[in-house]
């Protein structure tokens, strides 16, 4: 029996994802253990609805096991985010393979680029600091640096990116998981178009939001689908008050943009301003987001920066029951099957920032059962 991992988001479980998993389980292997970001996404931001939901879409697609990456690595750069998924896929104990989605699907190619990427030459390192000087955002300074310096193409493509950086991250923790791209199908990453009854999951939730059709789209039917804008006047507030000494300690702020934040936080009425009014040529709109999100949910840069301290289960399959069960003797972090029961639940700094996250997604529900305080320490695991 061969077990793959996958890292994903579900942000909603769509027709693209499904394929992804059945092609995993007809070529790569046997199961599938899934690393899904919970209620906010590395995009920055909530999720479109709620974890369990998309838990339980992945399973009734052929998922066996669902995990949650913690917030603090799900609202984190792509590097941070890839490593905090890998090293929980490291400590399941179980994993033999680590199966992704691709835009070129070569893996061997992706994997030189991360082996490149981890070994940072000197001389790529001062070609990045000498662009990003210039104005020139990281991602694209890095790029441009190892064509000029190395001369390496890094991949541009969104998934390719992702991909990189997970092999960097199985690369650097001396993790014994191999590594499978699975090519892409359909239509490309934030388009609007729609192929073969797959569309963007950026396509997805706009439909969403504004009531527009997604028939077709989704293998599952409907959910409750969260708005991120009853939150903007919280994310406002909690930058206005805290003020420029608790945003230089937030996660990725650096150069000043605290000061960018609040200046730009005292005119602002919703979170797509304020995003749009600090972010510059300089600074990614995902990294903004990011930073503002991470303001409102306490993420500072020391607990991002953590490495995870246990295995939360959010959905298991029949088959999944049988993974938890041998995962449970191999597995090198304490595995949390019911919140209520972690030990380490009050002073864990990583497990009490993401229940924190909980109770404020929940105020973006739809109604107000969903709405109450509390559900991530009282919401079972999904079994299907």
């Amino acid at each position: 029996m061969r077990t793959a991992g996958i890292i994903a988001e579900f942000n909603p479980f769509h027709n693209g994802h499904r394929y992804i998993i059945e092609t995993i389980k007809n070529t790569v292997a046997d199961s599938v253990i899934a690393v899904m970001s919970g209620s906010f996404v590395q995009r920055g931001g909530p999720a479109v609805t709620d974890k369990w939901t998309r838990a339980r879409a992945a399973l009734d697609a052929g998922a066996d096991l669902v995990l949650e990456l913690p917030v603090v690595y799900s609202v984190n750069t792509a590097q941070r985010f890839s490593r905090g998924a890998v090293e929980i896929l490291n400590a399941c104990g179980i994993v033999d393979v680590l199966a992704f989605g691709s835009e070129s699907g070569d893996t061997a190619r992706l994997l030189r680029a991360a082996r490149l990427i981890a070994d940072e030459p000197p001389e790529v390192s001062r070609r990045i600091k000498e662009l990003s000087a210039l104005g020139m955002n990281y991602p694209a300074a890095r790029k441009a640096a190892f064509e000029e310096s190395a001369g390496c193409a890094i991949p541009d493509s969104p998934n390719d990116i992702l991909a990189v950086e997970y092999l960097r991250a199985i690369y650097e923790t001396g993790s014994e998981i191999a590594a499978e791209a699975v090519r892409r199908i359909g239509t490309a990453h934030d388009s609007e178009n729609v192929s073969d009854g797959i569309a963007s999951a950026s396509e997805i939730r706009r439909r969403l939001m504004a009531g527009e059709s997604t028939e077709g789209l989704l293998p599952d039917g409907g959910f409750p689908v969260y708005d991120a804008s009853r939150l903007d006047t919280a994310v406002i507030g909690r930058i206005r008050e805290c003020g420029t000494a608790y945003l230089s300690k937030i996660n990725d702020v650096g150069e000043g943009l605290e000061n960018r934040f609040v200046k730009a936080a005292m005119c602002a009425d919703t979170v797509e301003a304020l995003c749009a009014a600090v972010k510059s040529k300089r600074y990614t709109l995902s990294r903004i987001r990011r930073i503002a999100w991470s303001a409102l949910l306490g993420l500072t840069r020391e607990l991002c920066s953590a490495p995870p301290s246990y295995i939360r289960v959010l959905g298991m399959s029949g088959s999944g029951r049988g993974l938890l069960r041998e995962m449970k003797k191999t597995a090198s972090l304490p595995v949390v099957i019911k919140a209520a029961d972690y030990a380490r639940a009050q002073i864990d700094p990583i497990f009490a920032a993401n229940v924190r996250a909980e109770d404020w997604f929940a105020l973006c529900a739809p109604d107000a059962a969903l709405r109450r305080g509390g559900r991530d320490m009282t919401v079972s695991p999904v079994v299907r």
